[in-house]
């Protein structure tokens, strides 16, 4: 699932991943390293708006893991404001109030 995408230049003897993307279903998600945050591992999901959310890990395992878990209650929670809002779009059509959106 996940595909290394760091780069490295050519005198980099230090090759461990540093950005690893996951792309499920056209959702891409980033679990990553950056410079002001040391050996902790991010996530970030530009589709979602997040933006180098804490895993709270130095484990890329783990951080893999975690930022599963993070997407999935991500994901659900997109879903369900969507379905709120067709909801109430639906109510204002049944009761004819479709100007008070």
């Amino acid at each position: 699932m996940y595909k290394d995408i760091t780069t490295h230049s050519q005198r980099d003897t230090d090759r461990k991943p540093r950005i690893l993307e996951n792309e499920t279903n056209g959702v891409k998600f980033t679990v990553h390293k950056h410079i002001y945050y040391g050996d902790e591992w991010l996530l970030t999901c530009r589709e979602l708006g997040v933006e180098n959310r804490t895993l709270n890990t130095e484990d890329m395992e783990e951080a893999k893991e975690k930022a599963i878990i993070e997407m999935i209650q991500l994901l659900g929670m997109a879903i369900n404001k969507y379905q709120k809002a067709i909801a109430d779009i639906n109510w204002h059509l049944k009761e004819n109030r479709i100007w008070d959106i």
